[in-house]
């Protein structure tokens, strides 16, 4: 009998972890702010710091700009990057402050702006010369 409910215990352990893992790895689909959200009260999301998540539907690489289109199914919202861009199609989440590019009359043009990803640091070799420890 102490075998079968350790048994029961581990299986049950095993479950709620695995549950918790799927459950934690989707968490962002539901947290993220909705697009229509921040097209809809932009002046209240300027400047803050939003998760967003949805289908890359456009990348633009110029040489000073980087940024993809992002599709929630509610809007679409610009995302600039420093970083590599996302395959069109894919689905990405993405974190950033909400900034205002600019204005035409009443019509608005928002963006996330992710921070910057710090440059890779190069690895310094030994000088050849240099006693390498036992």
């Amino acid at each position: 009998m102490t075998d079968a409910l350790v048994r029961g215990t581990r299986e049950l352990a095993l479950l709620l972890i695995s549950a918790a893992v799927i459950g934690s790895a989707a968490c962002y689909r539901f947290t993220a702010t909705k697009v229509s959200s921040i097209d809809a009260k932009t002046g209240e999301y300027d400047g803050k710091t939003v998760t967003v998540y949805g289908t890359v539907k456009e990348r633009i690489d110029l040489p000073h700009l980087q940024c993809y289109i992002l599709d929630d199914g509610t809007g679409t919202i610009a995302v600039s990057t420093t970083g590599p861009l996302p395959r069109v199609g894919e689905k990405v989440h993405t974190r950033g402050r909400v900034q205002t590019a600019f204005a035409i009359g009443r019509r608005r043009f928002t963006a996330v702006i992710e921070p910057p990803r710090p440059a890779p640091t190069a690895v310094r070799q030994p000088p050849p010369s240099a006693a390498r420890p036992n």
